[in-house]
């Protein structure tokens, strides 16, 4: 694309006319711009993402910035009523949600919900953009379960497209729990129901591209776990009893640990009202059902 603009800038130029040193004068004038303004491009591209993991609770949106420990409310959600389900986030740093009833493009400031698609159909509710380096290449896309189906979701027209089903070599089917996440180029986790409720949910690795169950890594003794990201390489794991925690994968299993935050609620909205005192009183226990997690794709895995 600048080949082209500097071959088009260049033709403008030459017809213009003039002796030959001002034409001269006005190409390497022509290319600087040209280059200047690609360097710009260039630049863009390579602005690291918002240090940020957005979280919903079914009437709200938080951010959570790993680096500083801040939970930050962002907006109450206006999405005609419906409760959210499950956030999803793309490379481009777009914001999309799963509510009861609709696919949603997310205004990550306002939490104002545009409305892509509304229908009967059962949703996916565990759900993640997959990178393309996870996929072969491929083109990143918006993927999810509903219960042991595993479906594509077009973002602009809400079609659900069969992909796999949540099922071992053995041929034994598991139910996905509560959310899922893809590192660029590395690994896709997803939480799981385990066949014993007392050993809460589990994690396990899957294939992006099918759905299968590739690897059980653990029992994590908590119940149940909604959202799922990642950053830097550290997975965080998010309770419906407010509670934020890091996920370590050995190879003995899997270890849970409470990831202590401070809290910014501001004005706090109706939905989930409380001061940041109230949170930091309680421990933020009981007043945020965490629903699900999302991290730009280009979020760093290391």
């Amino acid at each position: 694309m600048r080949r082209a603009a500097i071959l088009a800038l260049s033709a403008v130029a030459l017809a213009c006319g003039g002796d030959d040193s001002s034409s001269d004068a006005s190409s390497d004038a022509t290319l600087d711009a040209v280059d200047d303004l690609g360097d710009a491009a260039d630049a863009a591209v390579d602005v690291p993402p918002e240090p940020a993991i957005w979280v919903a609770s079914a009437t709200t949106l938080y951010a959570l910035d790993p680096e500083t420990r801040v939970l930050r409310r962002v907006a109450d959600f206006d999405c005609s009523g419906e409760e959210m389900l499950d956030v999803a986030m793309n490379a481009n740093e777009e914001l999309f949600g799963v509510t009861t009833e609709s696919v949603v493009r997310i205004d990550k400031t306002t939490g104002a919900c545009t409305v892509l698609a509304r229908g009967s159909q059962v949703l996916p509710y565990a759900t993640a953009f997959v990178p393309s380096a996870s996929l072969d290449g491929g083109p990143e896309r918006w993927l999810g379960y509903e219960l042991a189906t595993y479906d594509a979701i077009d973002p602009d027209s809400d079609a659900l497209t069969f992909a796999g089903t949540l099922a071992s070599d053995a041929g034994n089917t598991f139910q996905a729990s509560g959310d899922m996440v893809s590192l660029a180029g590395g690994k896709t986790y997803l939480t799981m129901f385990d066949f014993d409720p007392q050993a809460g949910d589990s994690l396990v690795q899957i294939d992006p591209a099918t759905g299968a169950l590739e690897k059980f890594l653990g029992a994590t003794g908590i119940a149940p776990l909604r959202g799922l990201a990642q950053w830097g390489g550290v997975l965080y794991a998010f309770s419906n009893h407010s509670r934020i925690y890091t996920v370590g994968v050995t190879d003995a299993g899997v270890a849970l640990k409470v990831f202590a935050v401070t809290y910014d609620f501001g004005d706090a909205g109706a939905a989930d009202a409380a001061t940041d005192a109230d949170a930091d009183a309680s421990g933020a226990s009981s007043f945020i059902d965490f629903r699900g997690a999302a991290v730009t794709t280009r979020a760093p895995v290391q």
